[in-house]
């Protein structure tokens, strides 16, 4: 029995693909009702539904003086549900530099 157990558990882990993430370059915008708001060095807007609680430990972003800071921002898209049931792409922030 331990050894069906064993096996399972290795042939899930050897199928679960990471999560693949994103990083781009961009400037805080801004902060309203849980949305985070940049804007890359080509004019792009972008915004995220919210950050992880890695990514929250190292930068505030809902403190005012970081609007206008430039970052390295990693993130990965979820899909999720609104609610109403319809499916839709969060785009969550997995973690954050602040350029110098």
């Amino acid at each position: 029995m331990k050894t069906l157990i064993t096996l399972f558990t290795l042939l899930s882990l050897v199928f679960v693909k990471d999560q693949e993430t994103l990083t781009i370059k961009a400037r805080f915008d801004g902060h309203e009702e849980g949305f985070y708001y940049f804007t890359d060095m080509n004019d792009n807007s972008f915004f995220f539904e919210g950050l992880e609680a890695a990514a929250k430990k190292k930068i505030k972003l809902t403190k005012k003086k970081f609007i206008g800071k430039k970052f390295t921002i990693t993130y990965k898209v979820e899909t999720t549900k609104g609610e109403y049931g319809e499916e839709y792409y969060a785009s969550i922030i997995v973690d954050l530099v602040m350029e110098e």
